[in-house]
């Protein structure tokens, strides 16, 4: 019955899953909305909660509490489509999509979806307007009136094709559109509620006319040219031009109060207000690159202006036009020196509000004080929406681990010198337990969690927080579970996150003329790479992130501190990048070189290597190179002479209709820890472990049809020929859509070398494998959802088993045992395959909701799921990063090597104490025994 017992309690399944009271205790989520392409905000009161809308460049229409920052609601718009417009209209936002072709209203206040409007003939909507009833929206050849209670056409009216049109105002029940042909400026005038054309006019212009040089204001169009403004009131039946002299205009800004606009030359700002009678300037101002209006409660109007050149600001002033004096000068907080997107103001009682978009993605707003200072309110990093490619990275040892490392650091010390080190470094590590103990004992550390939630609404900014807040130290725990997150962006911006809490620690600003680097494959990257981790430490960690300057298209390499995010180098190549690579061995300082090379085929290290680091040169290095066309080609590096030797050539010979979609190699650092797998006969099946192993997807979209090339790059060997992939160890799995039978299927190779081993140390390419050639394994299962990216759990050993991450559209993230995508998995089941412990196949694939790692928080649109190991070989951990970040510890084969929460630490305790009574309680009883037996 025993026997019995064991054998069943081993094939019921486990279930890792976490308690109520867990949630949020090993993971963080960050929802982001995308950088802000369009902005509205109005203030409504001062004790109204007023939300400020965004249209971001990801597609998302979203509405942010300008209380605190936080999103109120938002929504995911269809995505691969580029962004319309947005606008507000009584309680409702519209908003255009597929290509303008269709217009939807939301609800203001909580995002509700409330109709959509298709125009016909798939026009494009250019601009829309609005009256009480009706919506008017111009399209590029024809004009319509939609119901604002359920969006239905009311009437349209067709347009020149041939003319550019400006614009559409409703004026006094009339739509005004305004347009061009060559120099000839048409307006029409359409009765708003039967759509009945009123007046035609046509004016032709006198001046150097051009399109990109006029703007539609309320009712009137104004150009300009070399010589000065020109200004038409289009909503007269007769109109004329009035002209103001004004030499050196380089630009006219709209302002969001009624008729009033900003016009640069190369020396001042002035500010323009259109009346019926004329056109007066109100205010002359030092030449700002940003400029905001803004009308209150109070009808006083107030200007903002952002002084500074085209890429920087450097002051920023508010004017207050009734009085003409100034309510504010100086510099906003962290904005000295940014690059400005969009500046929108808002004033309500004595509150000024400036809300800013900066170049980096980054949303701030600023409110002013009684002192006449502008604080900073809140912020948004959005750039963290667009992480091109992260990295873990270990923190520092504490100063005790540091000290215990000094410990042997040197073998000629005298014994006492010795001694007084060890004495030193527990002294230390004793009394930074105790200040550790104490500030657990009085809740130091979870009053300082709470403050960190409260503190937005407490209105403490971000800065204070860092000030006020008892941070932990910046050092590495005693399991290694707290890592920093490096993060590149499509963005010239890199962040620093804490894997405990996701709190960005830094974030380094680049150059603005920084753009991704693009691969042979065409796809946008942005390289990051560790140089130089914190193991060493006596040196300071090095990291190198690639980009490309926009203007001359050469390669810039910027090198900086991963840990925190101090700026290092910038070195500026003389050509375009075609490939850089972290070369696998350091110098003497323990820096991994980056090897660099150009479009000329040019080879450099940087840094460079020491001359007599070249007499004894590691092992060979060999880099592959491709392209979309399929051309495939093997060079060996010789670092001494810094040129390549080609090894070998070949091509795909791929079809007109085919290309290479992808290509993925293994990680550096996999650690394998089984090299074959027991079978039910006590045979060993070896592994083809081969870490040279690259994978080359091709598609054709034609046939749609997805072949797998698992190629050798060292000596060209193709292993096997059959849109996510994970390649891993031995096997490889890949996701794609079954056109045929309309479903999602993950699919698993394996490799194996057979029942003898080729290499059992060390695997080399240059090794022949033993006959018979690599035995490929595979198999296919059905997967009940969509796939948006996938990734692989890694620990510190390779001993626990591996889980396949997958991102699912919905917002799911989930992990399937590599148990479970096994290519091994029998039909039917015989006493060897259960003497492996294979599970019987099944074509589908299960969803369980306890194998959600997010469990009920959505993460959207996730682009790439990133994973290292801790220092607990149960422990992986995960980060998974697009729209949202989320991150999480798996345990995929349980907390093996950790006690649990709910361990019952008083009675175990209880027992041992009692386990040692018990031992001091015997031992006396049996002496007194032995003394009695000895005297009788």
């Amino acid at each position: 019955m025993f026997y019995f017992s064991i054998i069943l309690f081993a094939w019921i399944p486990q279930v890792f899953t976490i308690f109520e009271d867990q949630v949020g205790k090993f993971d963080w989520r960050n929802q982001y909305i995308g950088c802000s392409k369009q902005l509205l905000y109005q203030r409504s009161h001062p004790t109204h909660s007023d939300y400020i809308y965004i249209l971001s460049e990801a597609n998302v229409i979203a509405a942010v509490k300008a209380t605190i920052g936080n999103i109120a609601w938002r929504q995911i718009l269809e995505a691969d489509e580029k962004p319309g417009d947005l606008f507000l209209h009584n309680q409702l936002i519209l908003s255009t999509a597929r290509n303008g072709s269709v217009i939807r209203a939301w609800e203001r206040r909580k995002g509700l979806f409330a109709w959509e409007t298709e125009l016909p003939d798939l026009d494009s909507t250019r601009t829309i307007s609005a009256t009480t009833n009706s919506i008017v929206v111009l399209g590029k050849s024809a004009l319509y009136a939609l119901s604002s209670v359920n969006g239905q056409i009311k009437w349209s009216y067709t347009l020149e094709d041939s003319a550019v049109w400006f614009g559409i105002v409703v004026v006094n029940k009339f739509a005004i559109i305004v347009g061009s042909s060559s120099n000839i400026i048409r307006s029409f005038k359409l009765e708003i509620n039967t759509g009945q054309l009123e007046s035609n006019n046509v004016l032709k212009a006198v001046w150097k006319f051009r399109n990109d040089k006029c703007l539609l204001i309320d009712n009137y169009l104004v150009c300009f040219d070399d010589n000065g403004l020109y200004v038409i009131n289009a909503g007269v039946d007769n109109y004329t031009v009035k002209e103001i002299v004004l030499p050196g205009i380089t630009e006219i800004m709209q302002l969001k109060v009624s008729g009033m606009f900003a016009v640069n030359n190369a020396k001042e700002t002035y500010i323009y207000k259109i009346n019926q009678e004329a056109i007066v300037r109100v205010l002359t101002l030092e030449k700002a690159y940003r400029v905001a209006a803004v009308k209150a409660h109070d009808e006083k109007t107030y200007i903002a202006s952002f002084i500074g050149e085209t890429d920087a600001v450097k002051k920023v002033t508010v004017f207050e036009l009734t009085q003409k004096n100034t309510v504010f000068t100086g510099i906003l907080n962290d904005s000295y020196g940014r690059q400005i997107k969009d500046v929108t103001l808002a004033v309500v009682g004595r509150e000024i509000e400036i809300v800013v978009v900066g170049g980096d993605c980054r949303i701030d707003l600023y409110v002013s004080t009684n002192g006449g200072e502008m604080i900073n309110e809140w912020s948004r990093h959005e750039a963290l929406s667009a992480i091109a490619s992260a990295e873990f990275v270990d923190l520092p040892l504490s100063e005790a681990q540091a000290g215990i490392e000094s410990e042997f650091a040197s073998n000629n010390d005298s014994f006492l010198h010795t001694l007084a080190r060890r004495m030193v470094a527990q002294l230390t590590q004793m009394c930074r337990g105790l200040i550790l103990a104490a500030r657990d004992a009085f809740f130091l550390n979870s009053f300082s969690k709470v403050f960190l939630g409260w503190a937005p609404l407490l209105g403490v900014g971000e800065n204070d927080q860092k000030e006020q807040l008892f941070n932990e130290p910046l050092e590495r725990d005693y399991f290694n579970l707290r890592k920093m997150i490096v993060a590149t962006t499509y963005k010239p911006i890199i962040y620093g996150l804490d894997s405990s809490d996701g709190s960005i620690l830094w974030s380094l600003n680049l150059d603005a003329g920084m753009i991704p680097f693009s691969t042979s494959l065409g796809l946008k990257s942005v390289p990051l790479y560790i140089q130089r981790s914190t193991a060493n430490y006596r040196y300071a960690p090095q990291a190198s992130v690639i980009f490309v300057d926009k203007h001359t298209k050469n390669g810039v390499i910027v090198l900086f501190n991963p840990v925190n995010g101090t700026f290092i180098k910038r070195i500026s190549l003389n050509a375009p990048i075609k490939r850089v690579e972290l070369l696998p061995f350091n110098n003497a300082e323990n820096l991994h070189p980056l090897l660099v090379i150009d479009t000329r085929d040019t080879v450099s290290l940087i840094p460079s290597i020491e001359s007599d680091f070249l007499l004894s040169p590691p092992e060979p290095t060999y880099l592959f190179f491709y392209d979309v066309r399929g051309r495939l080609e093997g060079s060996q590096l010789d670092i001494a002479n810094r040129t390549l030797i080609q090894k070998w050539k070949s091509s795909l010979l791929l079809s007109p209709t085919q290309k290479v979609v992808a290509v993925i190699g293994k990680p550096m650092s996999e650690r394998v820890h089984s090299s074959g797998r027991v079978l039910g006969d006590r045979s060993v099946l070896y592994k083809y472990s081969n870490p040279n192993l690259v994978a080359v997807v091709t598609f054709d979209k034609e046939h749609s049809s997805l072949h797998i090339y698992l190629i050798d790059v060292v000596n060209g060997y193709n292993v096997s020929e059959p849109f996510y992939f994970v390649h891993c160890e031995n096997w490889f799995t890949y996701s794609y859509w079954n056109e045929k039978a309309r479903r999602t299927e993950i699919a698993v190779i394996e490799l194996y070398e057979g029942l003898k081993q080729t290499n059992e140390l060390t695997f080399s390419s240059l090794t022949p494998v033993v006959a018979p050639v690599i035995n490929a394994v595979s198999q296919a299962y059905i997967f009940p959802q969509g796939v948006t990216a996938m990734g692989v759990t890694d620990t510190e050993q390779g001993l626990s088993t591996r889980s396949i991450l997958i991102a699912m559209p919905f917002g799911g993230l989930y992990g399937i045992s590599k148990r479970m995508l096994d290519a091994r998995r029998p039909l039917e089941m015989t006493p060897q395959f259960a003497e492996e412990m294979l599970i019987p196949y099944r074509p589908e694939l299960p969803l369980l909701s306890e194998d959600f790692i997010n469990y009920n928080q959505t993460v959207l649109q996730v682009r790439g799921i990133k994973a290292a190991p801790s220092g607990l070989e149960s422990t992986s951990l995960v980060f998974a990063y697009g729209l949202d970040l989320f991150f999480t510890r798996m345990t995929p084969s349980g907390t093996f090597d950790i006690l649990k929460d709910d361990f019952d630490h008083k009675l175990i305790t209880a027992v041992l104490v009692s386990l040692i009574v018990a031992c001091f309680v015997c031992r006396k009883i049996g002496r007194s025994r032995a003394v009695k037996q000895a005297w009788q």
